[in-house]
């Protein structure tokens, strides 16, 4: 498999763009000598960015062509993170709109790529914004960190596109170059081609199942639950040993060990990690209780999650059917370990370029059986937002009909300033009620979810009311504010 670059400098890093990226920087030069610092008071950055960055160093790469339309920032945080907020603080200070020094270079929003590290340089991330205006340009990122196995995402797809120009007298051109390498697009249609290469081989090579479309919903739900698990081990939540690739070392244990006749990975390793410890009928914590226990040596430390994706229902107690392990391979080998997986879903103002939860909603839309029959289809989330913003300028009007202005930017834009009474419109966020009675994979609630958060804190930033925790407002969100039933 192919493998990314493991940088511990800034050296490492200009060399790699130099060997792997072909940019024209000389051999023997040192970091210091190609770029040129940035200081914080030169951007006036916000009281929260600065401290993200304090001790960081933002870095200009200097220009390498004459007709270079790019404005290239290397930023390196001082902690093991790297912060969103603290890019668009950044952002702020260098587009012409909001330069604080007639003198500093200025820099369209869209022309602007940032290569950012963290401190140990851990942690790489490509970074671009996109947008007709710099306070609502949408984030796009993509990167890894060390040891990373998903390098076919980032060596097929983001990074090529990020080679040196054949033609860098082409201003347009370069520009839309290099700005393919942060498209969400060509990675989630390349994923969904796989998906259903590998979907089909799986599901003719599933026995003891002779109906085709019991067969294919057996096939989805074995494809649901192994897909649920690559995001969850994105959390850190499943170990096996040392190690957090969960499903990859639960893969390379089984391939590794001679395995007896008649055995197979489903039955001795999957139906004991869906129907014992992720979901169990006694409903507990089955790994707790029996921590370097049998189960435990077999499928590492996986906790109870309980949850309808892991009940057993009639053909899951089908011993009679089987997944062989060469289907199981194309699974793990051909499609998971292809692609980098991330649990960030994507927000209008935040994306990155991987395949996000969204990805379980487009591919039930396109391979579930019943579909049409049953009227199910998955909403864009660019359309869940627009309708759930909608929805609250509606419901906040209701509330303060005199602001209904004032009430448009606020959800619009997070523009709150115009706002004659913010105490009655975080009541009327707090008092709204939202019911999907079609929730589906729940687009709409989540979307709503996104919203309601965005709109709480931005109150919190600007007026200083709602002064809770992320998480107690989220949770209060949930038990109040969101409501949905569905058939499936």
């Amino acid at each position: 498999m192919p493998s990314l670059p493991d940088l511990r400098s800034p050296a490492d890093l200009l060399t790699f763009l130099r060997d792997d990226l072909d940019w024209p920087l000389p051999d023997d030069a040192l970091a210091d000598d190609l770029t040129f610092d940035w200081s914080d008071g030169d951007l006036r950055l916000g009281e929260k960015a600065a401290q993200k960055l304090q001790g960081g160093v933002i870095r200009q790469l200097r220009p390498m062509h004459t007709a270079q339309p790019w404005g290239v920032f290397l930023v390196e945080f001082a902690d093991e993170q790297i912060y969103r907020t603290a890019l668009r603080q950044i952002l702020r200070g260098l587009v012409p709109s909001r330069r604080q020094h007639a003198s500093l270079a200025a820099w369209q929003h869209e022309n602007l790529l940032f290569l950012c590290t963290t401190r140990d340089y851990g942690r790489i991330t490509f970074a671009h914004f996109r947008g007709e205006k710099a306070g609502r340009a949408r984030l796009a990122t993509f990167g890894w960190h060390a040891g990373a196995r998903y390098a076919r995402t980032l060596l097929e797809f983001n990074l090529p596109a990020l080679r040196w120009p054949s033609a860098p007298g082409d201003r347009d051109g370069w520009l839309r170059g290099w700005s393919a390498a942060f498209d969400v697009e060509p990675v989630t249609r390349e994923f969904f081609r796989v998906y259903r290469e590998v979907f089909e081989k799986v599901e003719a090579a599933v026995t003891g199942l002779a109906d085709p479309d019991r067969r294919r919903l057996f096939t989805q739900r074995l494809f649901n639950r192994l897909m649920f698990i690559a995001f969850i081990e994105k959390k850190g939540w499943l170990k096996l040993g040392d190690r957090t690739d969960y499903l990859s070392a639960l893969w390379e244990t089984w391939t590794q060990k001679p395995v007896a006749s008649g055995e197979n990975f489903y039955t001795a390793r999957l139906r004991l990690l869906f129907f014992q410890a992720l979901n169990n009928a006694s409903e507990q914590n089955l790994m707790a209780i029996n921590r370097g226990g049998f189960i435990a040596r077999l499928i590492g430390d996986v906790p109870y999650l309980n949850g309808g994706l892991f009940e057993q229902d009639q053909d899951d107690a089908n011993l009679k059917i089987a997944v062989p392990d060469a289907a199981l391979a194309a699974i793990f080998t051909g499609l998971f370990d292809r692609f980098n997986f991330t649990v960030t879903e994507s927000t209008p103002l935040d994306v990155e370029v991987a395949v996000d939860p969204e990805m379980l909603g487009k591919v039930f839309e396109e391979l579930v059986t019943g579909r049409h029959e049953s009227g199910s289809y998955y909403t864009p989330k660019p359309i869940v937002a627009f309708m759930c913003r909608e929805a609250l300028k509606h419901h906040l009007a209701g509330v303060l009909p005199e602001d209904r202005d004032a009430l448009a930017r606020f959800v619009d834009a997070h523009d709150p300033a115009a706002l004659r009474d913010g105490e009655a419109v975080l009541g009327a966020l707090r008092r709204v009620r939202v019911c999907d009675p079609a929730c589906g994979s729940g687009a709409y609630l989540l979307g709503m979810l996104h919203e309601l958060l965005e709109l709480r804190a931005c109150l919190f930033a600007s007026r200083k009311i709602d002064a809770v925790s992320g998480h107690a407002r989220k949770l209060e969100i949930i038990q109040h504010n969101l409501y949905g039933v569905d058939l499936d």
